[in-house]
C-alpha cells in the first residue's frame, strides 16, 4: 500500500492537490469532489463488467484505487491507513459465513479505528 500511496502523492504534488500531514476532516467541497471521482470510476468499472472487457476492468480498478489513495492523502491518513486496514480486516475475519453471505455473528466485533486516530 505504501508504494501506491507514494506514487499518488507524487501526482498530488505535481498538480498541487492537498496532502494533509495529520488525520483530519476536509472541507465539504473537497470531500464532495473525492466522492464524485471515486463514484465515476466505480461506474466505469461497471461498464467494463457489462462489456466483458477485462482490460478496462483492470484499468478502472486502478483508477478506483488511485481515487481512494488520493482521498487517504487528503485526509492525512497515509501514516495510519495500514494499521486501520489491519484492524478492519480483523473485524471482517470475526464475521460468520451463512448461506453465501457474511454476517455479524456472536464472535463479531466492530473495528476500533479511533485508537489509531488518537493524538493525530
Amino acid at each position: 500500500m505504501q508504494k501506491q500511496l507514494d506514487l499518488v502523492k507524487k501526482f498530488h504534488q505535481k498538480f498541487q492537490a492537498p496532502i494533509l500531514e495529520r488525520p483530519a476532516l476536509i472541507p465539504k467541497d473537497r470531500s464532495d469532489l473525492r466522492y464524485r471521482l471515486m463514484e465515476e470510476e466505480v461506474r466505469e468499472y461497471a461498464k467494463g463488467v457489462q462489456n466483458n472487457d477485462l482490460e478496462n476492468i483492470a484499468k478502472e480498478l486502478c483508477d478506483i484505487l488511485y481515487g481512494v489513495y488520493g482521498t487517504i492523502l487528503e485526509h492525512g491518513l497515509q501514516d495510519k491507513i495500514g494499521d486501520i486496514f489491519a484492524e478492519v480486516h480483523r473485524s471482517h475475519m470475526s464475521k460468520d459465513y451463512h448461506q453465501y453471505k457474511m454476517v455479524k455473528g456472536e464472535k463479531y466485533f466492530s473495528p476500533e479505528v479511533g485508537k489509531f486516530l488518537q493524538g493525530k
